[in-house]
């Protein structure tokens, strides 16, 4: 297991980069979608910006900590997490661009 595990940490920061890219931008969208006012809009929007530096920060120190204590594990929970939520992101996204008809 010890020869996948910089492989798979480097997948995995990858993940998270490409993650935190499309969340970036799928925040805007969805916050346009559930909020009416453009002002609250752009203050939640902020705001869940805010929260995916701290997403971010939190899947690499599990991707840091499952490489550097050799546990390759953590490093495929991780990984599974970040598409889980890539996944969700981009179906949400998509939901509700065919509900306002984009």
């Amino acid at each position: 297991m010890d020869k996948f595990l910089l492989p798979l940490f480097v997948i995995n920061l990858l993940l998270t980069l490409t993650d935190a890219a499309v969340g970036y931008h799928a925040a805007p969208a969805l916050m346009r979608h559930f909020t009416p006012d453009e002002e609250a809009a752009e203050h939640s929007t902020a705001g869940m910006r805010g929260m995916l530096g701290l997403v971010v920060a939190l899947y690499m120190f599990f991707n840091c900590y499952g490489y550097y204590r050799g546990n390759g594990v953590i490093l495929l929970v991780v990984a599974g997490v970040i598409l889980a939520d890539m996944v969700a992101q981009i179906a949400l996204r998509k939901r509700v661009g065919q509900r306002s008809g984009e």
